[in-house]
């Protein structure tokens, strides 16, 4: 059964695409934080949005550091 969300609260999707439009792209450490959900239910959303093709992922290499990188896709791209 299906819990219902409270009012005026965002679900975990419409959580993290609200944060990578506002700021383009975002780490999964990143929106975990901004979100305040579990690691591993932001991670299982992630990776369903890119499967629909929502999103994408890269890879960014800083300080010695590989960090993944996940985008929120253009209109552009979405309509392909």
């Amino acid at each position: 059964m299906r819990k219902r969300r409270e009012k005026g609260k965002m679900t975990v999707r419409e959580a993290i695409i609200a944060i990578l439009a506002a700021k383009g792209s975002a780490t999964l450490d990143y929106l975990v934080e901004r979100t305040g959900y579990n690691k591993n239910l932001v991670l299982v959303t992630l990776s369903n949005m890119a499967k629909e093709g929502i999103i994408s992922r890269g890879w960014m290499k800083y300080a010695g550091k590989k960090f993944r990188i996940y985008r929120l896709k253009g209109r552009e791209e979405l309509i392909r």
